[in-house]
């Protein structure tokens, strides 16, 4: 097979990365176990996210070149590798419908209330295959349209909030009151693992990026980025909403934008949020999505742009059926998914490939610090 060689700067890989974090973790709401504190654990959970996104830089960089799959291989052999490669196949394709059931969710619950859900999910997904259908790149640049887009509606909703006065800071005391107790609860598992671990999908995309000795650090920084937005956004939920109303809410950024009143002009700025968080989406069903047909392509030596609409509609046929209603669907996302099928591949299965690549790539790396 004549592999396309794909490419995207390393400023894409950087807007990539941000947005892809955003995404749904700005829709659902994060780190609710820690009540008032929550902004404190996604903080925290901020640093635990670069050091996730430096060890698989980490992998990548013993073996340049080679993608999370072909570490597989190239550790495990090619009958173990391949097993494991489906499995993240599964993961990518399961965790892809699942952001874009969060998508659909909100649009027919907050503007196409009269909208079929089905529709909605074949829409995006017609926008996501015909995006993937002509590469990675045109995805960076694509992000590269938006997102200054995306991040200064982020900054503007929170001082809009704040200019109609329905921020109050004495929502976030008492700080600590059960000590760090409900923020390790916030953080290990679910922020450890939602958004944070979730970068595993950048072990597909970052060997294709170009000036690789940067990737390590512009990874770092977009990670950063994307944990500070988070926690600013989280702050300002809490602050308009309250810890208790925020944790009930489905999609509490949404119900803290509706605070917003300037002017008596200004105000229902629903679509903005819609707005900002459907790039998001868009970005993280993306990324997964391709996750999964490059896994497909290294199983079936089979170029993975021929698979995009035949799979792009399974997605939006899972995303559909994946759970009865939403409150199942969130539990199901925050609680099952998260020990059973999170916490192994974003963590377990790296971890335990570790040893096997130092071993394999010694000999490389004492030549390579000789030489240098």
């Amino acid at each position: 097979m004549n592999k396309i060689v794909e490419r995207i700067s390393l400023w894409q890989l950087y807007i990539v990365i941000v947005c892809f974090q955003i995404g749904s973790a700005a829709l659902v709401g994060i780190g609710n176990q820690a009540k008032q504190d929550a902004w404190i654990a996604v903080l925290l959970a901020t640093f635990i996210g670069i050091g996730t996104i430096l060890f698989y830089v980490f992998l990548l960089s013993r073996a340049p070149g080679k993608n999370l799959f072909e570490l597989f291989d190239y550790c495990f052999g090619k009958y173990i590798g391949k097993a494991l490669t489906f499995v993240y196949v599964i993961f990518f394709f399961y965790t892809a419908s699942r952001v874009l059931r969060d998508f659909c969710e909100l649009l027919v619950s907050t503007i196409f209330e009269e909208t079929p859900i089905e529709l909605v999910a074949i829409t995006m997904m017609l926008v996501i295959v015909y995006m993937l259908q002509h590469g990675l790149e045109v995805l960076g640049r694509t992000s590269e349209v938006f997102f200054p887009y995306v991040v200064t509606f982020i900054v503007l909703i929170g001082l809009g909030i704040l200019f109609s006065g329905g921020i109050e800071f004495d929502r976030l005391l008492p700080i600590l009151p059960e000590g760090f107790t409900p923020i390790m609860k916030a953080i290990f598992p679910d922020l450890l693992t939602f958004p944070f671990g979730e970068v595993i999908a950048f072990a597909l995309i970052i060997p294709y990026v170009g000036k690789e000795k940067h990737v390590k650090k512009v990874s770092a920084v977009a990670v950063l980025t994307s944990g500070l937005l988070l926690t600013y956004g989280s702050v300002v939920q809490i602050t308009t909403l309250g810890a208790d109303l925020k944790e009930r809410s489905s999609f509490p950024l949404l119900s803290a934008s509706r605070e917003i009143s300037l002017l008596n002009f200004i105000e229902r700025v629903d679509l903005v949020v819609v707005f900002f968080v459907m790039f998001g989406i868009i970005v993280k069903v993306s990324v997964f999505f391709y996750g999964g047909l490059k896994g497909l392509e290294h199983i079936m030596n089979r170029p993975y742009r021929t698979l995009t609409f035949s799979m792009g509609t399974i997605i939006a046929f899972f995303s559909i059926i994946i759970s009865g209603s939403f409150v199942e669907h969130l539990e199901e996302g925050l609680k099952i998914t998260t020990l059973y099928f999170h916490l192994p591949t974003q963590f377990f299965i790296p971890i335990a490939m570790l040893p096997i690549l130092i071993w394999k790539t010694r000999k490389k790396q004492q030549k390579k610090e000789t030489s240098s």
